[in-house]
């Protein structure tokens, strides 16, 4: 049995998928699988996957039909056989001594993370991240600690105890669902204090893909970790700090956030329209988290100035 189970699920990512494989397999910690799923592509992503799974025979790979992320991962998490789970996007990148580390930090606990970057056109730039140890749920909701998919260790047999999986149907939102639930369920997590983990980020979407459809899709995720945070924290105050979380700032962040990447492209009569739309969220926010909250409220505070004009 390896000891970690890497899974990549793979949709129409040709163009950096040997990246991402070789990035796994030139671990300098060998004792691992990687499963790749192919969700349905429509490029060469299935050809280069075939290509080093005759290479490699710590490599399993399946081709299913289209069926969403979501799916896709829970599938590789069921036909896992690690100790414990890692997640990779199939454009990403891991650092060569990510498993070494995670490894030797989680000791056989639950749950280690790590930091990771961004990658862009520009450069690559290190996420801002307070490494956070212990019970980190309500300061993941507050984005104050908030670790890339690619950047965690889970063991296997606990997510299996407490039933967690990632969403069926749900592509937006999917992984700070299950990341949630995870941090919900432990109250011990562990923090390799070092950057092993690379997001690639493509071009800046357009409007569409910054639209009231995402603002109600964030909304949406928000509630359905709201309602498992109801049924499963007993403690009261834990209970009340992480719903005050995301009530009181997490929502209305996501609001303005939006509103804020696409102010350039909104008439006045948009914002005018989202802002009577989400006031009620918008609300309720408070200064919680220092800077990040700062920043937003100036947000809001120059779209309502520019409504008066």
């Amino acid at each position: 049995m390896p000891k970690v189970s890497v899974i990549m699920p793979i949709y129409n990512k040709a163009g950096r998928l040997r990246f991402s494989i070789e990035s796994v397999l030139q671990q300098n910690f060998k004792d691992f699988e990687l499963i790749m799923i192919n969700d349905g592509s429509t490029d060469s992503s299935h050809e280069i996957a075939l290509e080093y799974k005759r290479k490699d025979s710590r490599i399993i790979y399946f081709k299913q039909r289209n069926q969403g992320v979501s799916v896709t991962r829970n599938n590789a998490i069921d036909l896992a056989r690690g100790e414990y789970i890692s997640f990779l996007d199939a454009d990403d990148i891991l650092h060569p001594d990510f498993l070494s580390k995670m490894v030797w930090k989680a000791g056989g606990e639950n749950v280690c993370y790590c930091g990771h970057s961004y990658v862009t056109e520009k450069g690559r730039k290190k996420a801002r991240l307070n490494f956070a140890e212990g019970d980190i749920l309500e300061k993941f909701l507050l984005n104050t600690c908030n670790p890339h998919l690619n950047s965690w260790l889970i063991k296997k047999s606990f997510l299996d105890e407490y039933g967690i999986r990632f969403s069926p149907g749900v592509s937006w939102g999917e992984d700070m669902i299950f990341f949630s639930k995870v941090l919900v369920n432990d109250t011990e997590v562990l923090a390799v204090r070092d950057y092993l983990t690379e997001y690639h980020i493509g071009q800046p979407g357009s409007l569409s893909e910054n639209s009231m459809d995402k603002i109600k899709k964030d909304i949406e995720w928000m509630e359905a970790v709201k309602q498992y945070i109801y049924t499963r924290v007993k403690d009261q105050k834990r209970r009340n700090e992480a719903i005050a979380a995301i009530d009181s700032y997490r929502i209305a962040g996501a609001i303005l956030y939006r509103l804020d990447r696409n102010s350039s492209l909104l008439y006045k009569e948009d914002i005018k329209e989202l802002i009577s739309n989400y006031d009620d969220f918008i609300r309720i926010f408070n200064l919680s988290n220092g800077i990040r909250s700062i920043k937003l409220m100036l947000v809001y505070l120059k779209m309502r100035v520019q409504l008066l004009l």
